[in-house]
């Protein structure tokens, strides 16, 4: 036991990460039970540590998390072999592995603390629906296909001005990541003036140089809460990237349940200036509406789909190929497996199908909202 409480072994720094981990735990189960704490330490703490996280890493050209998560492994490694190799430092072997157990818990302490106040707190928030003033409620065939042919009159009003076509029939995003950034920060202005949903952050979306590893897990982009990045999957068809970078800034910015995540970055889409944009919006809108409708009644399907713009047409036809190589891998199985059990640990039952739920959202927004 003397060696367990040598100083460089038990020490205060130590002791101090566990049990902010700890207490970060805690609260993390208290703000899922309980709106006015979640409410509280998002609009606080959880702000405050996001928005410091984003500004440290928002002009780095790359994505600090996955340049860390390629090199941690490797680095862990190499230290522990070369540690390995003087046997006078693994004398004592007892107080060696308490050592590292304590280290690790300290480690984890931190993590859960950073998780706890950037994204953590957030899921057990008021609900995006409340503040916008409208409730989510059942859903018949009549409002799904009431919901998918506005969204049908906006997209074929769109996609005539499109003008950048792929030989596989994908559209093409007119303008790079910087300038799509851009136009995303001026979409979130223009949103967050018409409804006070959060305070918000600048951020810019970073792209994964792993791409087409995310592609096989069906992961179309990540927020990194530890590093405060928002990252994009640029193997996917350019129509999916706005879309997929604004539910990544959403949750940048403290909207942490997917359903939300998805109607927060439908609306900033809507708010856009920029018809791309919007196309975006509406476009990833359709499979959403569109696949509840086809479920509900199929030949009402498709007839409200049977005058949709070509150029959708032609884009979901593109996709559809695209996505065939990563259909089935097993690595995908087992991403979906995960997250799944994530989702459901914070509080949302449905779990990967959580991500649907945005149908919901946008078909009320759509009938009760949007027109006027």
């Amino acid at each position: 036991m003397r060696y367990l409480f040598k100083p460089k072994i038990f020490t205060l720094p130590v002791i101090f990460c566990i049990l902010l981990g700890v207490v970060s735990a805690a609260v993390w189960q208290l703000s899922i039970r309980y709106v006015e704490i979640a409410d509280f330490f998002v609009g606080t703490v959880s702000f405050a540590l996001r928005s410091v996280l984003t500004a440290t890493t928002r002009f780095i050209p790359f994505s600090l998390a996955e340049f860390a998560l390629c090199f941690s492994f490797l680095f862990v490694s190499v230290k522990f072999v070369a540690e390995a190799r003087y046997r006078s430092y693994w004398k004592k072997e007892l107080a060696m592995l308490a050592k590292y157990i304590l280290r690790c818990a300290a480690v984890l302490g931190v993590f859960m603390f950073v998780f706890t106040f950037t994204l953590g707190v957030c899921y057990g928030k008021t609900p995006v629906s409340e503040k916008m003033g409208f409730e989510r409620r059942l859903l018949d065939a009549d409002d799904l296909a009431s919901a998918l042919d506005a969204i049908k009159k906006e997209i074929n009003g769109l996609a005539e001005n499109i003008g950048y076509i792929s030989p596989t029939g994908s559209t093409k995003m007119p303008y790079d990541l910087n300038e799509m950034n851009k136009k995303l920060n001026e979409a979130y202005q223009n949103m967050l003036l018409r409804h006070d949903l959060f305070p918000k952050i600048a951020a810019n979306v970073k792209p994964v140089i792993m791409s087409v590893q995310l592609s096989k897990m069906h992961i179309m982009g990540v927020y990194t809460f530890f590093t405060g990045e928002a990252n994009v999957n640029i193997d996917f068809p350019d129509y999916c990237l706005p879309f997929a970078a604004a539910h990544e800034m959403a949750h940048l910015m403290g909207v942490a349940r997917e359903d939300e995540a998805n109607f927060v970055a439908f609306l900033v889409c809507l708010y856009s200036g920029d018809e791309y944009i919007r196309y975006s919006g509406f476009a990833n809108m359709v499979d959403y509406i569109g696949n509840a409708l086809y479920r509900a009644d199929e030949e009402r399907y498709l007839k409200t789909m049977a005058d949709i713009s070509t150029v959708l047409k032609n884009e979901r036809v593109a996709y559809s190929r695209f996505f065939d190589k990563y259909r089935n891998t097993q690595i995908s199985k087992v991403a979906s497996a995960v997250n799944d059990t994530y989702l459901k640990s914070q509080g949302q039952e449905q779990g990967q199908k959580s991500y649907g739920l945005v149908v919901d959202l946008a078909t009320v927004y759509l009938l009760d909202i949007y027109g006027r």
